[in-house]
């Protein structure tokens, strides 16, 4: 009966330490399952120890956890499977858009209102824009204040 219940013990904390290896709560739940069941074999055979068992079985599944949180994100083998170690620089042209810092200071027509955002038309492309929080209705001309990634902040020009 010893043998049953280590055996079931050891099985239920190796199936919660491999459930952060493979997501899915199957074998996580199946190894709570075995250490619950460690634990019904161990009260019943020791009644005498129940508080001693119960508490060794909270101990065991709280230090799978911690293991698998701590000690097996941070081991070389898995650091490259569970976290991203590179990071996208915009040097290394990671960027979502490109700024055309040559639409700064131009006029453009508005083609629809700006409540704030909207779209503007320079030379024959159109391009969506954005106030400073006004309104601007269609036709009025602005001009392009910042452009930043996609983004192109645009001022009335006053008549």
């Amino acid at each position: 009966m010893m043998a049953w219940m280590v055996l079931f013990f050891i099985a239920g904390m190796v199936l919660v330490l491999v459930e952060f290896l493979l997501p899915g709560m199957v074998l996580g739940t199946i190894g709570v399952g075995l250490l619950i069941l460690s634990g019904v074999l161990g009260v019943k055979a020791y009644p005498d120890y129940a508080l001693h068992i119960i508490m060794g079985e909270l101990i065991g599944a709280g230090l799978s956890v911690i293991l698998g949180l701590v000690v097996l994100t941070r081991t070389r083998a898995l650091r490259g499977t569970l976290t991203q170690s590179l990071s996208q620089q915009a040097a290394d042209g990671y960027v979502s858009a490109e700024s055309d810092l040559a639409l700064i200071g131009r006029e453009a027509e508005v083609i629809t209102a700006l409540r704030p955002a909207g779209s503007i038309r320079v030379d024959d492309r159109r391009i969506d824009a954005v106030s400073d929080g006004v309104f601007i209705e269609e036709r009025r001309l602005v001009r392009i204040r910042e452009v930043r990634g996609s983004r192109v902040v645009v001022d009335p020009i006053e008549n």
